[in-house]
């Protein structure tokens, strides 16, 4: 398999157990971990008895958070009770620069989104993101925000409670749906956040005053009080788009329960017109003369097929695993005429298939030998590949078709399939590897039986068009699930009558995917070769001599150009001398020297010390030992 974007979610805790002076104590033991035991710093599993199915269920682009001009990716984490990691560019490279301190409570395989935004209109960036305990039990919606000042440094800016607004008559938010959306849906230059709740109703949360601070969240949109409930079944994705094409947005609802949907007119400062459910066309269920009881899984998605400026809303059809039902996995497309109702257009004749079996593509049957259907796609995107003005509708399989792109032709129907060219726009590739190896000795003769795995990861999520290296082509970035993280062989000897086994050694796997980033070009989407680099890839040696009298060196390998600073401590965590204060030095090895003296050029006393290399948000420190 090619070189292509690996990540290991590398997980920092932002912890010192040792003093307030130095934060961002991380453990680096990725080469030398103990797979038979737990280990919370990590995000790998223990594959002991399978492989693991894991990877990053989303992934984010946002628009320069931190006002350094560059864009960053975010992808989350769903180990140690649920992170995220941002990466940005760092020359030809992508660096994991921050990562979000451990939860004290989570799990549930959250969080399944992240998204960014202003919600007090500040200015400064915030990452926002939930978490679960199980998947029954609603946590928390946690928001980060830039400081301001520090480069990515992002600070604990407000929680929503899942239950928030119980004592309005408002259900629990549910925090482990599949999709959430921040937009400043009023206009009233503050983002707003509608995401899942538990009770079905559609509420638009917003931000009164500053935070961090005194501000808090208020129920700007939905109150029980003066909305009735509108839908039926589940509340699964909001998104803001321009519908009718009057320069206006809307906000459209999407519901599992036969694909529904209706529409939310904002008409000025957290001000929300919600439909009169006594007037026609205020809600559909497009599938459900056929049966279908469908949803767009991992959300709907706001696209201009035709390029004339009103939004379509593209969607991906999900029924059931299995891929029993007919209507399983085909494209699906909402388009209002022009000049429309914005509340009360929503009928039959708005809806159409515009793709379905589109795995046919890469060479394979349409139905398997149950009759079921032979493939599926997850996530869904959108984004102008070739810039004809025209954007693609991009959907997220599995090898051999990693991303499909789904083009209107220019003329005819919008809810016509013929009028429409598909092309594997990102083949993938198959993983031929085995999970495990047993190494069997029987007599000084070798067997090796593999248990072979044929690792076809699926595309879980999609980002928004960006362009993440500043060339002039955007990109896009997918996220990737049920990837195998560690491999395993174990070796055994025959003894009496049965094999014995004498060690069983678990390694990390070279080929784990989980992230990439794709660049538009004419012809489709071509990958780019963006090296990761983690925190742990910064090297911290034990200073020589150790013990030391009266000096000893200290050495430390950078992966790539960073301002560092290089500190000593003592034990309690008060800095005794800054060897290197936020230099910026090359990539490569280096060597300082501490003679014993602390910041004055006094001698210190006998004792431990702590040595810390401090590179952006992360660091890593060892501890050596003054002998006089």
């Amino acid at each position: 398999m090619k070189k292509t974007l690996l990540i290991a979610l590398i997980v920092v805790g932002a912890v010192s157990v040792w003093g307030q002076s130095l934060t961002n104590i991380s453990v680096f033991n990725r080469a030398n971990m103990d797979f038979n035991l737990p280990d919370s710093l990590l995000p790998f599993s223990n594959p002991s008895s399978a492989p693991a199915n894991i990877g990053t269920r989303s992934v984010w682009v946002a628009d320069d958070l931190d006002q350094d001009g560059k864009p960053e990716v975010i992808a989350v984490d769903y180990s140690n009770r649920g992170r995220v990691h941002v990466m940005e560019m760092n020359g030809d490279q992508l660096e994991i620069v921050w990562s979000s301190p451990l939860n004290e409570q989570g799990g549930g395989s959250t969080p399944r989104w992240v998204r960014t935004g202003d919600l007090d209109g500040d200015g400064r960036g915030e990452i926002i993101f939930p978490n679960s305990l199980t998947s029954s039990v609603d946590i928390r919606v946690r928001v980060f925000e830039w400081d301001g000042s520090g480069d990515n440094a992002y600070i604990e800016a407000i929680d929503l409670p899942a239950d928030a607004f119980a004592a309005q008559g408002v259900g629990n938010f549910r925090t482990n749906r599949e999709v959430a959306e921040v937009y400043d849906f009023d206009g009233d230059g503050l983002d707003e956040l509608i995401m899942a709740n538990r009770d079905n109703r559609v509420y638009v949360l917003g931000i009164s005053g500053d935070i961090p601070g005194f501000g808090g969240w208020q129920l700007e949109g939905g109150d029980p009080a003066l909305v009735p409930k509108i839908g039926a079944g589940s509340h699964w994705h909001s998104v803001a788009a321009d519908i009718n094409g009057d320069g206006d947005i809307e906000i459209v609802n999407h519901y599992w329960n036969f694909y529904g949907f209706y529409s939310i007119d904002p008409t000025g400062p957290d001000t929300y017109m919600y439909p009169d459910t006594a007037q026609a066309n205020e809600y559909i269920e497009y599938l459900y003369n056929e049966g279908s009881d469908a949803t767009a899984y991992m959300g709907v998605q706001v696209v201009d097929v035709d390029g004339d400026g009103k939004d379509e809303i593209a969607g991906i059809t999900y029924i059931d695993f299995q891929g029993v039902d007919v209507n399983n996995w085909k494209v699906s497309l909402v388009s209002h005429q022009q000049g429309s109702d914005e509340l009360y257009d929503w009928q039959q004749s708005t809806f159409g298939i515009i793709g379905e079996d589109l795995w046919t593509l890469a060479g394979l049957p349409a139905l398997n030998q149950s009759g079921n259907k032979n493939g599926s796609f997850w996530g869904i995107g959108a984004g102008d590949i070739n810039g004809n003005g025209r954007e693609d509708i991009l959907l997220g399989g599995v090898a051999s078709y990693d991303v499909v792109a789904l083009e209107y032709n220019g003329t005819g129907s919008l809810l016509d399939a013929n009028n429409y060219t598909a092309r594997i726009a990102f083949d993938g590739d198959w993983i031929h590897r085995s999970s495990h190896l047993e190494i069997r000795d029987s007599a000084g003769t070798i067997d090796t039986v593999s248990g072979l795995l044929n690792e076809s990861p699926f595309v879980s999520k999609m980002s928004q068009f960006v362009d993440i290296d500043g060339n002039g082509h955007p990109e896009v970035v997918i996220s990737y699930q049920s990837t195998v993280d560690s491999l395993k062989r174990t070796y055994k000897h025959w003894q009496d009558t049965t094999f014995v086994t004498d060690s069983v050694v678990t390694f990390w796997n070279p080929d784990q995917v989980i992230v990439r980033v794709l660049e538009a070009t004419a012809t489709g989407l071509r990958e780019l070769d963006f090296p990761i680099v983690s925190p742990d890839q910064y090297t911290l040696e034990q200073n020589y001599p150790n013990p030391f009298n009266p000096s000893t060196s200290i050495r430390f390998t950078l992966p790539l150009d960073k301002n560092i600073s290089l500190k000593v401590y003592d034990i309690l965590g008060n800095e005794v001398k800054t060897l290197v204060a936020n230099e910026k030095m090359a990539k490569g090895s280096y060597e300082v020297t501490w003679d014993g003296s602390n910041n004055s050029g006094i001698k210190v006393a006998s004792g431990q010390y702590i040595y810390s290399l401090e590179y952006g948000n992360f660091s890593k420190s060892m501890k050596m030992t003054l002998l006089k």
